[in-house]
């Protein structure tokens, strides 16, 4: 018997949409980050929280709906299966480490388990929870008991991004050349040039010194805050793609052909995802 055209199935047609939006979101949600700063791009930072919490919960989704698919003979999950599935992006995290592990699939690549990595996740996280993330701004407004840790940019600045400065930049060459053309900046424009930012974790920064430091550590926070959060979602593609790639072709697993195709994007080694600017690619 012929296999069906995949094209003619419904399910297949909702999986297909639903991958095509998530890798989209994801992208735009690692491009915003890249573009993330205290200045004129601080709403980067929320268009990339968006994007990326919501992305990478719907591709932990896709593995369950496909792990349901493998274990029931081809059968997709009924809405009352998905919606047990939750919105907790660490749990979610965590059901999908069990599948990768329930179907041997070892991922050579950096994972959740690393400090920074889970840094992100939580603060991710963090950030679908309605008061202390996305609507964060709004509990704030006349409300004196709010803790300015659960502000969402204040939140990975401390928690993602110190680590990456620590990691990746204090005490190195890169410091060195911040703080000297910081200096030289000051040199030529301090006394002269009024200066009145906030940076990202509210502090108030006055003078030319200050916010040209600030600018270049947004430098190595950018590039390196994007690279820790495609890691995770490498970690994801990755077993999103060893659970359907073949599966897809297999006789009543048809709804999960191709898919993973919107995925393998994102499956580059450490080089790329640390200088490509613009996702996905193309």
């Amino acid at each position: 018997m012929s296999r069906p055209d995949p094209f003619t199935i419904p399910e297949w047609k909702a999986l297909h949409r639903e991958a095509s939006l998530v890798s989209q979101i994801i992208g735009s949600g690692a491009t915003a980050l890249g573009r993330a700063s205290y200045g004129s791009g601080f709403g980067e930072y929320y268009t990339a929280f968006f994007g990326l919490s919501i992305g990478i919960e719907r591709l932990a989704k896709l593995i369950l709906v496909a792990d349901y698919a493998l274990d029931n003979a081809g059968a997709l999950p009924g809405q009352s299966v998905v919606r047990k599935y939750g919105h907790k992006l660490k749990d979610l995290i965590a059901k999908v480490d069990e599948i990768a592990t329930k179907r041997g699939i070892s991922v050579p690549h950096l994972l959740p388990t690393d400090p920074i990595c889970a840094a992100v996740i939580n603060c991710l996280d963090a950030f679908s929870d309605a008061s202390k993330g996305r609507y964060a701004n709004f509990e704030a407004i006349g409300n004196p008991t709010f803790d300015p840790a659960n502000e969402p940019v204040n939140k990975w600045w401390t928690e993602v991004v110190e680590p990456i400065l620590d990691k990746h930049y204090r005490g190195k060459r890169a410091e060195e050349g911040v703080r000297q053309r910081a200096a030289v900046i000051n040199a030529m424009i301090g006394g002269v040039a009024s200066v009145l930012h906030t940076n990202e974790t509210g502090a108030v920064m006055s003078d030319v010194a200050t916010a040209s430091e600030r600018t270049g550590q947004t430098k190595w926070a950018q590039k390196y805050g994007r690279f820790y959060t495609l890691a995770v979602v490498r970690w994801l593609a990755y077993i999103f793609d060893e659970m359907t790639h073949t599966a897809g072709y297999q006789p009543g697993l048809d709804s999960l052909f191709g898919h993973y195709e919107f995925f393998t994007t994102y499956t580059v080694d450490d080089d790329f995802l640390l200088t490509r600017k613009v996702w996905p690619l193309h």
